[in-house]
């Protein structure tokens, strides 16, 4: 059965653009599937006015992110806006910057890695299908990410299993002090018990991780009544 998003992989707007447009402004990339899906109103994307506020909280953490790990690649859109950040972090050295992001769906994993290479990513971004928590494992486990190395995580994947996957994080002891973690759509469908252990409202929080926690909403003018809110955390 063909995926529902496969047209966006050969959509004119942005396969059939020549890829030095894109190698040399990732952003515009970015802009043209927002574009496209706002036209289809495809509602899961990580859309500009999130990552405005994504962008703001890694530019404020001192030394700036060089790791950034996304659980939930979709169609790539966010993944490359991730390693676009690192690139202006580090405009004259990209050397230890990376991004690790993965993807449950096969299909998805492809067209995420796709627009990746339109990007010029390649190099400083992975897109891994297969389930999230396992990747993380085996990028541990292989040595690929190393104790305390984790500058930011990104959760927009399933929101039931934020937490799960955080406490990972956490038992891995991928995070450091000053790690950011950002989860997307945590009003709706919603992620109650992340947001209630993040915020230190739960009597599990009672381990040697400690997190200061914001949410911050948007107005959603491309999808009615959709997700406003993106929680960063910080390890403190």
């Amino acid at each position: 059965m063909t995926h529902p998003y496969h047209d966006i992989k050969d959509h004119e707007h942005v396969s059939a653009l020549p890829a030095e447009k894109f190698k040399e402004n990732p952003w515009e990339l970015v802009r043209a599937i927002e574009d496209f899906a706002n036209t289809e109103k495809l509602p899961m994307i990580f859309r500009e006015n999130k990552m405005n506020l994504a962008r703001a909280a890694l530019a404020d953490m001192s030394p700036k992110p060089k790791m950034i790990v996304e659980f939930g690649s979709f169609v790539g859109n966010s993944t490359v806006a991730w390693g676009a950040m690192l690139k202006e972090f580090y405009p004259d050295n990209n050397s230890g910057i990376c991004v690790y992001s993965f993807e449950l769906d096969p299909e998805l994993a492809e067209i995420a890695r796709d627009i990746v290479k339109l990007a010029g990513m390649s190099d400083i971004v992975t897109v891994i299908d297969g389930p999230g928590a396992e990747s993380l494992k085996d990028l541990v486990n292989n040595g690929d990410i190393e104790p305390e190395s984790v500058d930011a995580v990104f959760f927009d994947h399933w929101e039931d299993i934020y937490l799960t996957d955080l406490k990972l994080c956490e038992e891995l002891g991928v995070l450091h002090k000053g790690s950011v973690v950002m989860a997307d759509n945590t009003d709706i469908p919603g992620a109650p018990k992340y947001l209630e252990y993040v915020r230190g409202n739960m009597d599990e929080q009672a381990g040697t991780t400690r997190y200061q926690s914001k949410t911050h909403l948007v107005p959603n003018s491309s999808i009615s009544n959709g997700p406003r809110a993106l929680e960063v955390t910080t390890v403190i």
